[in-house]
């Protein structure tokens, strides 16, 4: 059982146990986070070089387990996986995609606590981030962001975050 699956079994616990402010997740309230720097996998700044193309993104460096939550109001419209589902290695990662007005914003390497058609209000904990250091050597923890206008462009979605 990973550590997303044991905060979950004890916030479904609490639920049970307790009053309705039990019920809230914990979570970091403000959602400060700072960009992952340079590591032995590279860097998270969007537009950082990455072999043949470029980061479409920001990695925010967080620990594992860690709840987070939705940046913009929106509609769950997509819970993929970033690779190969059979890959024994990374196949078990995932994504979550709330679109709002035209704009895509997806979240990396989550644990979905949220299904498709799901109506989002900024704020609402969308899932628990998942555990990359077991993957990828001397990789700093983090979960990956994107945003994709309505045009189809990827945009920097560095002003979404309270960056520290």
């Amino acid at each position: 059982m990973n550590k997303c699956e044991k905060r979950t079994l004890v916030r479904k616990k609490r639920m049970v146990e307790s009053d309705n402010e039990a019920r809230i997740p914990k979570v970091n309230a403000m959602q400060q986070f700072k960009i992952r720097g340079q590591d032995d996998q590279g860097s998270g700044y969007f537009g950082a070089p990455r072999k043949n193309r470029v980061h479409n993104g920001v990695d925010l460096a967080c620990e594992s387990g860690l709840y987070i939550k939705s940046r913009t109001h929106g509609t769950v419209t997509k819970i993929g996986y970033p690779y190969d589902p059979a890959d024994e290695k990374k196949g078990h990662l995932r994504y979550v995609e709330v679109t709002f007005d035209g704009n895509r914003f997806r979240y990396f390497y989550l644990d979905p606590m949220v299904q498709v058609g799901d109506k989002i209000v900024a704020g609402d904990v969308i899932g628990c981030s998942q555990d990359l250091t077991e993957i990828y050597t001397g990789i700093t923890q983090h979960f990956h962001f994107e945003w994709i206008g309505p045009d189809g462009e990827f945009v920097d979605p560095t002003s979404m975050f309270d960056l520290l």
